[in-house]
């Protein structure tokens, strides 16, 4: 049987070996992909993005990642050029209508792309903490989260932006107990988003180790991928 080929994006890096920008994406991604039994595959080129979609069965778009051994050698540039290439990414698999999964930074991407709203910094406007701590999530009923975790567990939290407002065409899947939006599905395309990060709550060191094993959400995603080819 064909494993499933997933498409990742990454994050901006400098290479200081050879004093040039590079790619990067971190290897949690790959090995939840892996055990879920798909093929991952690193996405380099915003150019070739219907290329892309045509050639690998689903997209998941990843958290912040960025990497410089001296402040200031990334610049905005350098985020906007993210912004754009992972934007003509999400456009081209939902045109293909092939699976899209976001985590953190690809979730506030998709909300972005299909036209909602973002806020950044929203803990100096709400006053509440969710960069490197730990809380619960509730469910909402008829969701994949609901049916593989139940209606509440615990979840890590690395963000500083938030989903202000849902695009048209998004339904909300799960929230914190202060009100953020931590997932959403699409209404009728294969598109789910979290903003916690279940790639790192699996595999030998979970976080936090409270939470739930998140292996299914993967093999959920890698099988509906296959399926889809």
């Amino acid at each position: 049987m064909k494993k499933p080929i997933i498409l990742l994006t990454g994050g901006q890096a400098y290479d200081c070996q050879f004093r040039s920008r590079s790619t990067m994406l971190n290897h949690t991604y790959l090995a939840a992909v892996v055990a879920a039994g798909g093929i991952p595959l690193l996405m380099t080129d915003p150019m070739l993005a219907e290329e892309y979609a045509a050639m690998a069965d689903g997209l998941i778009c990843t958290g912040t990642q960025e990497c410089a051994p001296e402040p200031g050698l990334l610049c905005e540039a350098d985020h906007e050029w993210r912004n754009e290439r992972e934007q003509r990414m999400i456009h081209a698999f939902l045109k293909a209508g092939k699976p899209i999964l976001g985590i953190c930074l690809g979730m506030q991407q998709i909300n972005a792309a299909l036209g909602g709203e973002l806020e950044i910094n929203f803990r100096f406007t709400v006053g509440v903490e969710h960069n490197r701590v730990t809380h619960t999530v509730r469910t909402e009923e008829d969701t994949l989260l609901r049916r593989l975790f139940g209606e509440t567990f615990e979840v890590n939290s690395y963000h500083n932006k938030r989903v202000k407002t849902l695009a048209e065409g998004l339904k909300l899947a799960a929230v914190s107990p202060d009100g953020v939006i931590e997932a959403y599905e699409h209404t009728s395309h294969p598109l789910w988003a979290f903003q916690f990060h279940p790639e790192r709550s699996r595999g030998e060191f979970p976080d936090p180790p409270t939470a739930p094993d998140m292996t299914p959400v993967f093999e959920f995603f890698v099988d509906r991928c296959g399926k889809n080819g």
